[in-house]
C-alpha cells in the first residue's frame, strides 16, 4: 500500500507491508449502523432486529429495480401513509426522525418509470441507550457529536501511483462524475497491471489528532470482480504525539478473509481476520454496500470493531494490536486509501466505481 507521502509494499496474497513514507487512509469518524440488503435498496439505518434511542438517523441507498434507474425513493413509518421523500432518487439521509418507544417498521419504497419496486421493510425497537458492541467505548449507532467528512467522490485532490510493494506494473487513473449504469455521481477507478500490480488512490481530507473512532463508509461498484485480488480501504490519523496510526482493511482472495493490519518491530503487516471475504465473489455490476469501523487507544493501539457488507454484520474477534509509526506527519493529518491488486499472473484491467464515500469519527 502507498500514500501520498510514501509507500507501504505487500506482496501477492499474502500482503505484506514494508514502510517508506506514506500511505493510507484515517478512518475518520464514527461508527455506523448495521446495513440491510434486499433487492435493490440497502438500508444502512436502522438496524433491523436491533434496539436504537430516538431520534433514529434512516439511512438508504436505491438503484431502481428491473434495470430501471429510480424516479423517487422514501419511506413511511408503521402504518402512516405520509411519505418521507429521499434527498434524490436514489439517497435517503434522514439524522433525525423522532420515533416513539417501542417496535417500529420502517417501510423503505423506490419507484422507476414503470411503477413501484419490491418494498423493503426493516422492523426494530426504540428504547433508551444505545446498545454497547464489544466494549463500552463503541457503540452501534452514530452519536450526535461525531464529525462527517462528507462526500470524498467529488473532491479535487485525489491522486494514485502504482504500489511498488506489489509485483508487477499498473497504471491507472480516475475520474468523476463517472456514469455507471446505475448511478451517475460516482468516481472512476480504472487501472490496467501486469504481474499482479496494484494502483494505490489516496485523498488527504481534514485534520484532526484527536478523534478516536472511526467508520470507513462506501458503494463499491466493480465491471469484473475476478480481475481483483484485493480490495483494500485504509485511513491514517497523525495523533497529538506526531504518531501515526495505521487504519488498515482489505478484502483479500487469498485468505478469503477480511484482513487486518497492525505494526510489529517498526513494519507494518496483514493478519486474517475470522470474517470471511472474497471480492471475486462480488456480484458484477451491482453496488455492494461497505462499512468498516475502528477504533484506536492513546497509545496507537487499534481494535477493529465491525464490518457490514450487503447485510451482513460480522464483528471482528481478536483483532487489536499496536498500528503506529513515527512517520513525521503533519499533526491531525487524516487521510483515506482505496486500492485493488490485479488478480491475474499475466496482465489484466480493473474498473471500479465507489459513491457515497464517507468517513466518520468522533
Amino acid at each position: 500500500m502507498l500514500s501520498m507521502k510514501g509507500k507501504w509494499s505487500h506482496s501477492g496474497q499474502t500482503s505484506t507491508y514494508l514502510l517508506a513514507l506514506s500511505f493510507l487512509t484515517i478512518l475518520s469518524g464514527v461508527m455506523l449502523s448495521q446495513s440491510a440488503l434486499a433487492q435493490n435498496i440497502t438500508v444502512a439505518s436502522p438496524i433491523g432486529g436491533r434496539s436504537t434511542s430516538s431520534p433514529v438517523w434512516v439511512r438508504a441507498h436505491n438503484v431502481g429495480c428491473n434495470g430501471l434507474s429510480p424516479v423517487s425513493f422514501g419511506y413511511s413509518i408503521d402504518n402512516s401513509t405520509n411519505l418521507i421523500l429521499g434527498v434524490t432518487a436514489y439517497d435517503i439521509d434522514v439524522t433525525h426522525q423522532t420515533i416513539g418507544a417501542g417496535s417500529h417498521t420502517v417501510h423503505f419504497k423506490s419507484w422507476t418509470r414503470n411503477g413501484l419496486c419490491q418494498v423493503v421493510n426493516t422492523t426494530f425497537t426504540v428504547g433508551g441507550a444505545t446498545t454497547a458492541v464489544k466494549a463500552a467505548t463503541v457503540v452501534n449507532t452514530i452519536p450526535s457529536n461525531a464529525v462527517l467528512s462528507g462526500d470524498l467522490d467529488d473532491a479535487s485532490n485525489w491522486e494514485y501511483e502504482h504500489d511498488s510493494g506489489t509485483p508487477g506494473e499498473s497504471r491507472g487513473s480516475t475520474v468523476y462524475p463517472a456514469t455507471t449504469p446505475s448511478y451517475d455521481a460516482a468516481r472512476e477507478f480504472y487501472m490496467t497491471y501486469s504481474q499482479n500490480g496494484g494502483e494505490l488512490y489516496h485523498l488527504s481530507f481534514g485534520s484532526d489528532a484527536s478523534a478516536t473512532h472511526f467508520a470507513y463508509d462506501t458503494y463499491i461498484y466493480f465491471v469484473d470482480p475476478s480481475q481483483v485480488e484485493n480490495v483494500e480501504m485504509d485511513m491514517n490519523q497523525v495523533m497529538s504525539n506526531g504518531e501515526t496510526v495505521i487504519f488498515g482493511t482489505q478484502c483479500a482472495s487469498g485468505s478469503k478473509t477480511w484482513e487486518f493490519t497492525t505494526v510489529t518491530d517498526s513494519s507494518p503487516h496483514w493478519s486474517r481476520s475470522n470474517i470471511p471475504c472474497n471480492p471475486k465473489t462480488w456480484t458484477a455490476n451491482t453496488w455492494h454496500h461497505v462499512q468498516i469501523a475502528s477504533h484506536r487507544d492513546s497509545t496507537g493501539v487499534v481494535t477493529y470493531d465491525w464490518v457490514n457488507l450487503d447485510g451482513t454484520h460480522s464483528d471482528f474477534q481478536n483483532a487489536t494490536g499496536a498500528s503506529a509509526l513515527k512517520l513525521g506527519w503533519a499533526l491531525g493529518d487524516l487521510l483515506i486509501n482505496f486500492q485493488l491488486d490485479g488478480n491475474n499472473a499475466d496482465s489484466g484491467s480493473i474498473t471500479a466505481f465507489a459513491h457515497k464515500t464517507n468517513i466518520y469519527r468522533w
